[in-house]
């Protein structure tokens, strides 16, 4: 009797990690989405602001000390988040700047 095992072919499994779904953390946040219909006055977190200037997390404290992107508010003890009108307005200047 032979013991032949089935054998999965290779490519298999990588066309189905291919077709998977996204994990959750890979959406963009609700913030930045509906960013265009928050008040100024309104607050976002720095999972907002990344996404906004097209880059990384690291990045954007990066440009905060070189004065690219707005300074952030301190909520509290734990919480640093940036006033809508700010990023807006730095946004504009970076629009102005750039054309």
């Amino acid at each position: 009797m032979s013991h032949h095992k089935t054998q999965q072919h290779p490519s298999r499994t990588l066309v189905d990690q291919a077709i998977a779904p996204k994990p959750a953390a890979a959406s963009l946040p609700t913030a930045f989405v509906n960013f265009d219909s928050l008040p100024d006055s309104a607050f976002v977190r720095i999972d907002v602001v990344a996404p906004l200037f097209a880059c990384a997390v690291a990045t954007v404290w990066r440009r905060i000390k070189t004065g690219q992107i707005p300074t952030p508010v301190k909520l509290s003890s734990r919480s640093t988040a940036w006033r809508v009108g700010d990023l807006r307005q730095a946004l504009r200047a970076l629009g102005e700047v750039s054309a």
